[in-house]
């Protein structure tokens, strides 16, 4: 080989070498740049869709997504979704239609624009609007795409419209009639008229455990209950649907779906809560009160089963004006309805504004009322009375606290056992008052010499006084606040009170106030505070968070989340716990609780009976929390009746016979077996009981007959005999329903009472007072 050649050959190979490096360095910049745009596409994906989807030339339509349902335990729907239609207007196409390839005037005259004069008398006809709004609105919204004209359309409504519109599809020939040929070009000539399907929450069991769910406003935004408290997980992503033209003037369509909310089941067990709530409905008509409630719990797993209270109202109407007439006058109401449908529209229109400002071919046009703005006097005024909506719509039993009275007394000789200053042998003597300081605190009768047990059986506060100062400040508070007292239960309800300010500060932990706090009296706290502190005092001492949603579940029905028994803290030991419960259990055997046994059942309780302030006496808050089976409890019912509409309002047995009446059905509802043999004179009682209620159905089905016929006697003039039927029927309900009212008078004054008896001093007055 010559040089030469030699020479080539190197050059040769060495410029190979360096393109294959420079080949290798563009294969890996592309390669990085790839795996670059793969990052930025993964990362910010939605980001650039929007931006494409922003220079598109389109009109796009809000694809509404479903609130998740609220289910009860047994797959029961509580709260579900009906679908509704807004009516949105394009002007701009309209008038661009209807005008295009006319001269703007012919003869001097301007050309009538057949579209827009036909899409308006169509929307006239079919759904009432004015013609000569719906003019005014698409002349002067003329360059707009999207203009909202009504909301709350219904099904029936749209699709005779929609049926309207597939004519403009159809074809005619020379056998078709005239008026179907006419129809068809006039449905040709609507043009402009969308439909923007959304929801509507619906409450089929209108008021039933209406403080548990709340109910939504404008927005899918929850207030109060379950619909509030987990109104993130219930709530979806709305999706849109954009049309537009492509380079080949062929329209196109490019969706983005919904994203529907995820669905909750909740602890709530409906059959349990239809009992409560039809026992307090006839516990506030025959007696009445300032505020009742029932709470229905598993002491096993702090699941709430059901809770209840006075003045339910209409979860699909929550401004009824009936149910705020009870609280407030008419002008009140007025003023209230007229500030919550202001915050709604203000609400709506923020929402628009916010799914238009993404659209940059699109304006979302909506009416304004062009009222001068509120001074701010005005709108605090205003924000007052609709604070006022709050006492109709909050949850009593976890909102509101007041004294306990003596179903605390428990958790004193608790705290005495489980940390050995009691042992169980104790004895007292009750002298029917105890001088503490300068104040002699009173007790409901005299006991003389009196045993721990009974102490607690028959409700004694000299007793509890006495247990108290061995327990001594630390002993007492620690376990107050360990029962969940002054604390938060963690409850997933909204509206929660906050009780640490109504628990004595430790600076006035004073002599008096201690021997008050030991049977109830002078601090405060919540129907779930008692509820779950008494829980924990008598299933072995476990502290579950309260809770009432079980589980999560998509949109297809699949489990996403499960909602396990929580334990917050350990209370007292088993061998308390066990000690407690038969304590309890002899309450209703023979002490303050013997109405509320039921045959063939072990059941415990306590009863409370606390004087409010002032103390004068009259005011009473009186209670009663039963469990059952005592010695394994599965079921436990707290009632509270806040100033009962009776002459004595000291009388637990008001409390007491409620809960028994909630506890005879529930227990059936749950299939908790009886653990106790029955007597013969029980066998009877039970068989008479059952005869009754047998009696009472006949007489209300006979009653309902009755109310049919008379229905069919207003259409037919000839059916003259069933106003006597009726009168029967209505007959033999009043006689049942006044041998009710007759047992529940026997049983007031046969019942034991109970009077806490506390002091009137300075320092508990205060204290409640704060």
């Amino acid at each position: 080989m010559t040089k030469k050649k030699k020479k080539v050959s190197r050059l040769t190979t060495a410029m190979r070498g360096k393109l294959s490096v420079v080949f290798l360095v563009i294969v890996c910049l592309f390669l990085l740049l790839a795996i670059r745009l793969a990052y930025w596409t993964i990362r910010n994906g939605d980001e650039f869709e929007t931006i494409v989807l922003g220079q598109q030339n389109h009109t796009s339509s809000t694809i509404a997504y479903e609130r998740g349902r609220i289910y009860d335990r047994n797959g029961n729907i509580l709260a579900s979704n009906e679908k509704i239609y807004t009516l949105v207007l394009e002007p701009k196409n309209i008038i661009d239609v209807g005008t295009a390839g006319q001269d703007e005037e012919e003869d001097g005259q301007k050309k009538e624009n057949k579209v827009l004069e036909t899409t308006i008398q169509v929307l006239n006809e079919y759904f009432g609007f004015s013609e000569d709004d719906l003019r005014q609105t698409i002349e002067e919204n003329a360059n707009s795409y999207y203009v909202v004209y009504k909301r709350n359309l219904n099904y029936d409504e749209v699709s005779a419209f929609r049926e309207f519109l597939a004519k403009a599809d159809e074809s005619w020939d020379a056998n078709t009639p005239a008026d179907e040929k006419a129809e068809i070009e006039r449905a040709r000539l609507v043009e402009g008229v969308m439909f923007e399907e959304n929801y509507k929450r619906v409450y089929p069991y209108k008021d039933l455990a209406c403080r548990i769910l709340g109910f939504t406003s404008s927005g899918n935004s929850g207030n109060w209950g379950i619909e509030q408290y987990y109104n993130d997980t219930l709530n979806g992503t709305n999706g849109r649907s954009y049309y537009y033209f492509n380079q080949e003037l062929t329209q196109e369509q490019t969706v983005k779906p919904a994203e529907n909310g995820n669905s909750v089941v909740s602890t709530i067990d409906m059959q349990i809560q239809q009992v409560i709530e039809e026992k307090l409905a006839e516990f506030d008509k025959d007696v009445g009160s300032k505020m009742t409630s029932i709470l229905v719990m598993d002491p096993r797993n702090g699941e709430v089963l059901g809770m209840a209270s006075s003045n339910p109202y209409d979860l699909n109407d929550p401004m009824n004006e009936e149910e705020l007439l009870q609280l407030y006058s008419q002008e009140e109401i007025d003023k209230m309805k007229e500030y919550t449908e202001e915050k709604e529209s203000e609400e709506s229109s923020e929402d628009e504004a916010d799914e238009a400002s993404t659209e940059e071919n699109e304006e979302d046009t909506t009416a304004e009322d062009g009222s001068e703005a509120s001074t701010e006097e005005e709108e605090e005024d205003k924000m007052t009375i609709y604070d006022g909506f709050y006492q109709l719509w909050r949850n009593p039993i976890i909102s509101d606290a007041n004294e306990p009275g003596s179903t605390y007394k428990p958790f004193t000789v608790a705290a005495g056992l489980e940390t050995g200053v009691l042992t169980g042998n104790e004895s007292y003597y009750c002298t029917g008052s105890l001088n503490v300081g300068s104040w002699n605190i009173g007790c409901s009768h005299v006991h003389g010499n009196i045993s721990l047990e009974d102490a607690v059986a028959e409700s004694c506060n000299v007793a509890m006084m006495n247990i108290a100062f061995n327990e001594g400040n630390d002993i007492f508070y620690q376990y107050q606040n360990l029962f969940g007292f002054g604390r938060s239960t963690g409850i997933d309800l909204p509206g929660e009170a906050q009780t640490a300010s109504l628990i004595p500060a430790e600076k006035n932990r004073d002599t008096v106030t201690l021997a008050t706090n030991a049977f109830g009296q002078n601090f405060n706290c919540s129907m779930m505070q008692m509820a779950a502190g008494f829980s924990s005092l008598i299933n072995g001492g476990n502290y579950y968070r309260p809770r009432v949603v079980k589980e999560i579940q998509n949109d297809q029905g699949d489990v996403v989340e499960e909602k396990e028994p929580e334990v917050l803290r350990e209370t007292v030991s088993e061998e308390t716990s066990e000690t407690m419960r038969g304590y309890l259990k002899k309450t209703v055997e023979s002490g303050t609780g013997t109405k509320a046994q039921i045959p063939g059942y072990s059941i415990g309780g306590k009863t409370g009976t606390a004087e409010k302030i002032p103390r004068n006496k009259e005011d009473y808050y009186i209670s009663f929390v039963g469990f059952v089976p005592a010695e394994d409890p599965e079921l436990l019912i707290y009632v509270t009746i806040d100033e009962p509409n009776v002459d004595h309002q000291a009388n637990a047995a008001l409390a007491v016979n409620l809960e028994r009446e909630c506890m005879e059905e529930i227990v059936k509802i749950l299939g908790i077996e009886p653990t106790e043999e029955l007597t013969e004179e029980e066998k009877q009682q039970m068989e008479e009981k059952k005869a009754q209620e047998e009696a009472e159905k006949e007489a209300a089905k006979e009653e309902q007959e009755a109310e049919k016929d008379t229905a069919d006697a207003s259409t037919d003039s000839t059916e003259t005999d069933t106003a006597d039927d009726d009168s029967e029927g209505t007959g033999a309900d009043d006689a049942s329903t006044q041998a009710g009212q007759d047992d529940e008078t026997n049983d007031e004054e046969d019942a034991s009472t109970e009077d806490d008896g506390s002091s009137e001093t300075d320092s508990a007055s205060s204290q409640d007072e704060e």
